[in-house]
């Protein structure tokens, strides 16, 4: 995921991190915090869950968040 902010020095840094979700569904994935990349930690099996919604937050350094859902 990608965010950006107008704003300048520490106020503009984005950090990212998954907002309120089931620990089952945190035990799936990772999300780098600097760079908002989501990765598996363990293989998904489609008999287990047909798809997952991460719910993923966008913070800037003034404090401001921002949320999005990835399916």
């Amino acid at each position: 995921v990608s965010a950006s902010d107008a704003d300048a020095g520490s106020n503009a840094r984005i950090t990212y991190g998954f907002g309120k979700m089931p620990a089952k569904v945190l035990e799936k994935f990772v999300l780098d915090g600097e760079s908002g990349m989501i990765s598996l930690k363990e293989p998904l099996d489609f008999e287990e869950a047909r798809g997952y919604t991460l719910l993923v937050e966008a913070r800037d350094g003034g404090g401001l968040v921002v949320q999005c859902k990835v399916e």
